[in-house]
C-alpha cells in the first residue's frame, strides 16, 4: 500500500510540473510573439531559440528565427532555421527566398538562385517588386539565370519583332516558373511546339492576332486561373460591341447595352455580322476561360463581342461596326448596327448593371436576387412562408460588418426568429478570399434548427467560380444543403490563386495558377456542382422578375417539407 502511494504521488508530481512546464512554455510563445512583432531581435533570438529546442516541430518558430537571423547577419545560422521550417512545410516561398537572400549575401550565387527560383514555384507574392528592388540581390543581377527571372530591359529592345520575341519568351518562361505542375495540364513537348511555332510566325501576324493567339495557348491549360487578359488598356488595347449577352434557357439575348441601343434589350440574338451566334460562340470558346464547359460558355459570351477575336478567326471586316441580327417582339428577323468602344471587363465581372447602360435588370421593383447586387453580402427575412434569404455575392470583408460577423449575425438571427428555411444564394459570386469561409461555414453547420435536409437550400450558377465553388463544395460536404439552379462554373477540386504576369513591351497581363485546392472528398473529379433541381431562367421570366429558384424553394416549404433526402 506504501508503494502505492508512493507511485501516485510521484505521479501527480510529474503531472503537476507538466502543467507547469505548459503553463510556462505557453507564457514563453506569447512573450516570443510580442517582442518579435516590436522588431526586438535580440530578446526575440533568445525567446525563439529556446521555444525550438522545446518544440522542434512547429515550422512557424523555425521560419521566424530564421528571420529573425537574417536581421542579425548570422546568413548561415538563418538558412539551417529556414531550411528546419520548410522541412516542416511551413512558409515554402518566404522560406526559399529569404535562403536565396541569405546566399546571395554571402557570395553564394548558384545556391541563391536555385532557392529564388523554389520561392517563386511555391507561390512568391510581389516576385517581381520583390525581384527588382530588394537590394540584397544586388550581387546577381548582372547574371544570364537571374535575369530569366525578371522582365527583361525594355530599353534595349527596338523593333517589333524582337519585342515581341521578348514578350512571349517571359511569358513562357515565367509560366512554367510559377504555374502549378504545368506538365500535368499542357504537355511540356507540345508547350514548347506551340510556342515555337508561334514565334515564328510574329513577322506575319497582326499584333491583335499574336495577342488572341498567347490567350488560345493559356487556355488549353485548361485552368480558370490562367489566361491572358484581352487587353483593356494600353497600346493595344481591343474593342467591344457594348452589349452583354446572357445565356438564357430560350436563347441567347442581350441582358444590357448602351441607351441609343436599347431597342437591343431583351431580344433573342440570331447573328452578328451574318453569322450564326452559336458559330461566334463556338470559335470564341478556343481562346475563352477554360475551367470546365459552363465557364467556357459563358466567357465565351463576352469573348464574342471583342472584335479583335473575330477579326482573328474571320468574323467581322476591319471596322468600327458590328452588325447585330435579332429577333423583334413580333418573332421577326432585325439588324441594327452597333458602333465599338474600348474593352472594358466589367460586363464580365460586374454583377450589376454598368453605369450609363441600360438593362433587363432595371424594374421599379426589382426582385429580391436582383436587389441588392452591390452588396457583398445581406440577407432578409420573407414572412410568407417564414424564410431567411441570404446573398453572398462576394467573400471579403465589408467595412461595416467582417464576413465571420455575418455568419454570426445571420445565426443569431435564424436561432431567435421563426424561421422554416434558409436559402444561401451563391449564383452571382465570382469568388474572393477563400480563406475566410471558415467562419461562415462554421455558423450554419452549428444551426440544428436550420441545418437539415428541406431547411437549407443552395443556389448556384455560372458565376459560381473560385472561392465560391470553395464554400459550396464545403456545404456539399459538411451540411445537409440542397443545390438549386445552374451546374457551378468552378470545379470542386481545382487549381486556383492566380499570380499576374506582366509582359514588359506589350503591357499585357496574364495569370498562372499557383496553388491546388482539394475538395473536402478525395479524388473529387467532378467538373462543376450540378445542382439537385436544375432551374435554368427564360429570358421571360427575368422579364417578369421571376426567380425560379426562390418560388420552387417556397413551395417546397409550403408543402412541409415532403422532399426525400
Amino acid at each position: 500500500m506504501q508503494n502505492h502511494h508512493h507511485w501516485l504521488t510521484i505521479t501527480f508530481i510529474l503531472i503537476c510540473c507538466h502543467l507547469e512546464t505548459n503553463a510556462q512554455s505557453f507564457e514563453l510563445l506569447s512573450q516570443a510573439n510580442q517582442v518579435y512583432d516590436e522588431h526586438e531581435w535580440e530578446r526575440a533570438f533568445d525567446l525563439y531559440t529556446e521555444i525550438t529546442a522545446d518544440n522542434p516541430f512547429n515550422g512557424e518558430y523555425w521560419h521566424r528565427l530564421g528571420l529573425i537571423q537574417k536581421q542579425q547577419h548570422d546568413y548561415r545560422k538563418s538558412i539551417e532555421s529556414l531550411k528546419n521550417a520548410i522541412a516542416c512545410g511551413s512558409h515554402l516561398a518566404e522560406s526559399y527566398y529569404t535562403i536565396g537572400i541569405n546566399y546571395s549575401l554571402l557570395g553564394d550565387s548558384a545556391r541563391a538562385l536555385i532557392h529564388l527560383r523554389q520561392a517563386i514555384r511555391h507561390g512568391l507574392s510581389n516576385r517581381e517588386e520583390r525581384l527588382l528592388n530588394d537590394t540584397d540581390l544586388d550581387r546577381l543581377r548582372g547574371l544570364d539565370s537571374f535575369k530569366k527571372l525578371i522582365p527583361p530591359d525594355t530599353s534595349k529592345t527596338a523593333s517589333r519583332i524582337a519585342q515581341w520575341h521578348e514578350d512571349i519568351q517571359f511569358l513562357k518562361n515565367q509560366v512554367e516558373l510559377t504555374h502549378y505542375r504545368l506538365p500535368d495540364f499542357y504537355p511540356q513537348k507540345k508547350w514548347d511546339e506551340d510556342f515555337k511555332n508561334l514565334t515564328s510566325q510574329i513577322a506575319e501576324l497582326k499584333d491583335y492576332e499574336i495577342i488572341v493567339a498567347l490567350m488560345g495557348l493559356m487556355h488549353q491549360i485548361g485552368v480558370g486561373h490562367s489566361y491572358v487578359m484581352p487587353p483593356s488598356s494600353g497600346k493595344h488595347q481591343f474593342h467591344q460591341i457594348p452589349i452583354e449577352l446572357y445565356d438564357f434557357r430560350d436563347g441567347i439575348f442581350i441582358k444590357q447595352t448602351l441607351p441609343k441601343y436599347r431597342a437591343l434589350v431583351g431580344k433573342k440574338v440570331i447573328s452578328i455580322n451574318g453569322i450564326s451566334i452559336e458559330k461566334i460562340l463556338e470559335e470564341a470558346s478556343t481562346v475563352a476561360i477554360a475551367e470546365n464547359k459552363i465557364m467556357k460558355r459563358r466567357s465565351s459570351l463576352l469573348y464574342a463581342t471583342l472584335h479583335e477575336v473575330l477579326m482573328t478567326f474571320g468574323l467581322a471586316a476591319d471596322s468600327n461596326t458590328s452588325i447585330i441580327g435579332y429577333l423583334d417582339e413580333n418573332g421577326e428577323e432585325r439588324t441594327l448596327p452597333v458602333k465599338h468602344q474600348l474593352f472594358s471587363p466589367d460586363t464580365f465581372l460586374n454583377r450589376k448593371t454598368m453605369e450609363g447602360w441600360v438593362s433587363m435588370d432595371n424594374t421599379l421593383n426589382p426582385p429580391l436576387f436582383l436587389s441588392r447586387l452591390e452588396k457583398k453580402y445581406w440577407f432578409t427575412y420573407v414572412s410568407d412562408p417564414q424564410i431567411v434569404y441570404c446573398q453572398i455575392n462576394e467573400i471579403g470583408d465589408e467595412k461595416e460588418q467582417s464576413f465571420k460577423e455575418f455568419g454570426e449575425n445571420l445565426l443569431r438571427f435564424i436561432e431567435t426568429n421563426e424561421v422554416k428555411a434558409l436559402i444561401l444564394d451563391l449564383r452571382f459570386n465570382l469568388g474572393g478570399s477563400g480563406r475566410l469561409n471558415k467562419d461562415f461555414l462554421t455558423s450554419i453547420i452549428k444551426s440544428e434548427k436550420i441545418n437539415k435536409h428541406g431547411k437549407l437550400f443552395t443556389v448556384i450558377g455560372n458565376m459560381t467560380f473560385s472561392a465560391a465553388i470553395l464554400l459550396s463544395t464545403q456545404l456539399d460536404q459538411y451540411t445537409e444543403t440542397m443545390f438549386i439552379g445552374e451546374p457551378s462554373g468552378g470545379r470542386p477540386s481545382h487549381v486556383g490563386d492566380d499570380n499576374e504576369i506582366s509582359l514588359p513591351h506589350s503591357g499585357l497581363k496574364a495569370y498562372a495558377s499557383k496553388s491546388f485546392w482539394q475538395s473536402p472528398v478525395p479524388y473529387d473529379e467532378r467538373n462543376w456542382i450540378a445542382p439537385e433541381l436544375y432551374m435554368q431562367p427564360s429570358s421571360k421570366e427575368w422579364k417578369q422578375g421571376i426567380d425560379p429558384c426562390l418560388d420552387n424553394v417556397i413551395e417546397i416549404i409550403n408543402k412541409n417539407n415532403q422532399i426525400k433526402p
